[in-house]
Order: C-alpha cells, then structure tokens, then sequence
C-alpha cells in the first residue's frame, strides 16, 4: 500500500444477497490530506461502498486496506487500531436519541476504554467547542436540536478520537443553504486544524466545489472516472453530463 493513501481498494467485488452484482473490478484511493467525493447516480451503491471501506460489510472479491490494514486479512488488533483511526458522519446523524449530546460525543471515548471521567469531560468539551456548542448543549438529547445543531454533534462525535480519516456521507442533507454553507465552512477550518483525509459521497453541488479535492464517479458498477473536478466534468459519460452540466452546475462552478 502505498504510504501517501490512507484508503486502497482493489478489484473490488460487492454483491448484494447471491446474485446481485452492485460493484465488479472497483478501484478507488484516498490520498492523506484530500477531500475525495464519491459521486454517482441513485442504486449505484455509494452507501454500500462506504461500508466496505468502513469494514461494517465483507466484499465478495477483491481487496480493501484502510491504513496498510487488509480488512480480511488483519488481526483483531490491528482492525480495532485501525478502526480507531476513522470517524463517520452519517446522512441523518444517527445520534442515540436516548442519550444527551454529552453521551453521544463521549460514546466512542469510552468505547475505547483508558480514559478516566476527567480526561473525557476535557476531551468532549473541546470537541463541542470545535464544532462551536457550548458545554451547555451537552445537556440536550437529540430530540431538543435543530437540523443544523444534529449535524455539529454527529461531527464532534465523529472527530472524538482525533481520526486521521472522515468519512461523510451526505454531509449537508437536510439543511437550508444557509445553514449547509456553514456547515461546510466548518468543516474546512477544522480540515486546516487538524489535516486528516476526508472520503464524502454527496449529491449536493456547492459542497462538492467547496470541500473537493478530488472526486470520483460511480458508474456501470465501477469507478468510471477519478481526478480533479475540471477533469471529471469533461467525461463523456451521460451520468457525468447530466450530474454536472444544465444551469444547476453552471451555478455552482461559474457563479
């Protein structure tokens, strides 16, 4: 693997139950310090993907490594490291509706055990304030927060263990372009702060321009196109031009 990609898949074969092939021959890196989106049409099988790269799913064929780890391959030890390695932001946040934000953002601190209450009390206040919540948000459930407050808790818990790979995936679903704008803001300053790779799938135009440094298309079961945007636009492939093209992208590319 080589030591600049954080992300390796190979040959990737992804079905879904015994006879649906989602993805055949797949081949997609995530480089450190880059924001690669991952882009395709509706039963393409981005959500998929990401759960093969998270390990939360087993391919049928081929290779997926995340930090030099062989997710079929590892040992316990080293998909646990590795694992630890990684935080997600899921599409609806998927926040413990019965926990407070506090207990939500301590949760995978404590999951990974050898901290004492102080440290974690220190390490979720941090977190919250790099999200810009107060202490006092911590005291919330879920059910208490706005769309846009969702989505800060769900990224301070998923930046609770200082993760070197973000993986988002529709990072801005559900907001209002205010609030999306925003969003997207802060997950650009925190990419300064702290520099870790960020793998996202979105469908949203203006994120993809803001956040990109890279971006892949998913298409015909496999990874049709990769590189920078203004190289991925010109592909011939009818779901590029439709995704990109028409006055949606002129207004996010040349507006």
């Amino acid at each position: 693997m080589s030591a600049e990609n954080v992300v390796e898949v190979r040959k990737l074969l992804n079905t879904v139950g015994k006879n649906h092939v989602l993805h055949r021959d797949l081949e997609l890196e995530v480089r450190r310090d880059e924001v690669m989106t991952l882009v395709g049409g509706s039963g393409s099988g981005k959500t998929q993907l990401l759960r093969v790269i998270l390990g939360l799913k087993r391919p049928a064929g081929g290779s997926v490594r995340v930090f030099g780890v062989d997710w079929q391959r590892g040992s316990a030890n080293e998909i646990r490291r590795a694992r630890q390695r990684m935080g997600m932001l899921f599409q609806n946040g998927a926040l413990y509706s019965a926990l407070t934000v506090y207990e939500n953002v301590a949760f995978p601190l404590r999951e990974r055990k050898g901290l004492d209450e102080d440290a974690v009390r220190a390490i979720v206040n941090a977190k919250l304030a790099q999200v810009e919540l107060e202490p006092q948000h911590g005291k919330l459930l879920p059910a208490n927060l706005s769309g846009g407050m969702v989505k800060r808790v769900s990224l301070a818990r998923a930046l609770a263990l200082s993760p070197e790979l973000l993986i988002l995936d529709e990072p801005t679903a559900g907001l209002d372009p205010d609030r999306s704008e925003r969003f997207v803001q802060l997950i650009k300053r925190l990419r300064e702060e702290q520099r870790f790779a960020v793998l996202m799938v979105t469908h949203d135009l203006d994120t993809l321009n803001d956040l990109t440094t890279r971006v892949a298309v998913l298409a015909d079961q496999h990874i049709i196109a990769c590189g920078r945007l203004d190289e991925v636009r010109d592909h011939p492939h009818r779901f590029v031009q439709n995704f990109f093209g028409g006055d949606r992208g002129r207004r996010a590319f040349e507006g």
